[in-house]
């Protein structure tokens, strides 16, 4: 009699609601987006959506999975194991195998780029409007720092690709934007491409933010957006959809719009929240 409600009181945990409600999130060391190590640690923005978002939905346990950023896809499409992760971008390829959420996870800037104040202003550019990256490169001839392997939008890589005269260093490698940030304070780039919260954050971990200035690209959309994706099974499935409810709740909120902007310049905040309230309109 005791043994068989001890089987009987193992299953009914196993099949709990509180078991059941478990969201298990994919996050990956990559600054300004989590930030495990620095004196930054803990504000990254996607890891601070993760949060309010397990502040809306207090009835479920959100645990966090470290993985290299070059498994993160390779986990999430795994239909043994049930994932989500935050700002993915939507593609046709990822849509056979992830499940999205129907509203935005996060919105951005699309890529910029960092140049010397110093250069700007010699430059005589105009710092309150974009700026074309092939006049830059071609015009200027301003030698830009690329990382491999990255893709920056099909009118900006075409721009890239079709400036054969064009001085550009691509760098290979784990951390090549730190590196290419640095090349940038030492004079040996004379701009970076890349996305404006990255150049932000490496700027001011190098102590170089108050040499630096972001522009943003003619050849660039106004705004960038990640989604949440989820394992494309039937408990991924379900679990997407509970975080697209709690996101329609914490995008109204006050606190997700500070962290949408925390990894910004000041000069490029106003812009952010201008095109956002375009998008409302």
């Amino acid at each position: 009699m005791q043994y068989a409600f001890l089987v009987t009181f193992s299953l009914l945990l196993v099949s709990s609601p509180m078991h059941a409600k478990t969201i298990n999130w994919i996050v990956t060391d990559f600054a300004p987006y989590y930030i495990f190590s620095d004196q930054y640690a803990g504000t990254g923005r996607d890891e601070s959506v993760i949060t309010l978002l397990e502040q809306q939905l207090p009835a479920y346990t959100f645990k966090r999975t470290i993985l290299p950023s070059s498994r993160t896809i390779q986990e999430l499409t795994n239909p043994n194991y049930t994932y989500c992760m935050l700002s993915l971008y939507q593609s046709p390829h990822r849509k056979q195998h992830i499940y999205f959420s129907e509203q935005t996870s996060t919105a951005g800037l699309s890529p910029s780029v960092a140049i010397r104040k110093e250069l700007a202003q010699q430059l005589k550019l105009d710092l309150n409007k974009p700026v074309s990256l092939a006049v830059l490169l071609n015009k200027y001839q301003l030698a830009l720092g690329i990382s491999m392997s990255r893709s920056y939008g099909d009118t900006i890589d075409s721009v890239i690709n079709n400036s054969a005269d064009a001085s550009i260093i691509i760098r290979p490698g784990r951390d090549t934007l730190a590196s290419l940030t640095y090349m940038l304070k030492k004079r040996r780039v004379d701009i970076l491409l890349g996305y404006p919260s990255e150049h932000y954050y490496l700027a001011k971990s190098m102590g170089f933010e108050d040499e630096l200035m972001q522009l943003p690209l003619t050849e660039a959309a106004e705004l960038s957006y990640g989604y949440i994706g989820c394992t494309s099974n039937k408990q991924g499935i379900e679990q997407a959809n509970v975080l697209n409810a709690a996101l329609e709740q914490v995008k109204q909120q006050p606190a997700y719009q500070e962290v949408l902007l925390r990894w910004l310049p000041d000069n490029l905040k106003p812009l952010l929240e201008q095109r956002l309230q375009k998008r409302l309109n």
